[in-house]
């Protein structure tokens, strides 16, 4: 499903139980580039959770939401409410495997006025099991399949290389990427986009086998998988 303003999406959200937001932080809607912060002063009890909060022993914050965060989460939600409770999650593509985990009975069962609402740009990322369990709603952007992802040329130049790698291309991309956990998952990321939207215009199933394993393999990278290994046993 599609929307093209905020208004729009104020009222998805405000009538949904569990809903994934996919944009880009940087995305237009209505001739203006959304901000998430001031986006989130138009609902009233709104609570955000993202990347960053929790931190760990050293005190270095996490750049993932995690099962703790999941945790109060769910301690928060356990009181009646007669009034609307939001749950904003920022990058929820972020949220680490065994939180979603954790989340999706909250997300599958959501207690009366309470709202759930996951922002991604790579709803990919999230648990098939989490997908599963909200409605998913797209930006409508004109041309939308002959829009390049919104990355950094070498990163853009890497995931053209990788869609349309022969075996021993992906050898030598996994190689290149190896030490750059990173870089590997940006890559991956935007190949993903460029592999959906390639399927879309062409409708070659070749695509859709190939979106499996860039799947698969930014799942095992983003686990902390070694970044060749899960590069080359999902794609070649």
């Amino acid at each position: 499903m599609f929307f093209q303003s905020l208004s729009e999406l104020e009222n998805i959200i405000k009538n949904s139980g569990t809903a994934i937001i996919v944009m880009n932080e940087n995305a237009k809607i209505d001739g203006e580039t959304f901000d998430f912060n001031p986006f989130c002063k138009k609902f009233k009890n709104v609570q955000i959770v993202e990347p960053g909060q929790a931190k760990n022993t050293s005190g270095k914050p996490i750049d993932a939401i995690t099962i703790d965060q999941i945790r109060e989460t769910i301690t928060k939600t356990a009181v009646k409410q007669t009034s609307d409770q939001f749950f904003f999650f920022k990058n929820a593509e972020k949220m680490q495997e065994q939180a979603q985990n954790a989340a999706l009975k909250l997300f599958e069962e959501p207690k009366q006025n309470y709202h759930f609402v996951l922002f991604a740009k790579n709803p990919e990322s999230l648990l098939k099991t989490i997908r599963s369990r909200a409605n998913s709603y797209t930006l409508k952007i004109e041309n939308h399949l002959e829009k390049a992802p919104e990355v950094e040329a070498d990163i853009l130049a890497l995931s053209k290389r990788l869609l349309v790698a022969t075996p021993d291309d992906i050898i030598d991309i996994a190689e290149e990427l190896h030490k750059d956990r990173e870089k590997a998952l940006k890559v991956l990321e935007a190949t993903i986009e460029l592999a959906e939207k390639s399927f879309f215009k062409t409708k070659n199933e070749a695509f859709t086998k190939k979106i499996k394993g860039l799947i698969a393999a930014h799942q095992g990278v983003k686990n902390n998988g070694v970044v060749r290994l899960q590069i080359v046993a999902n794609l070649v």
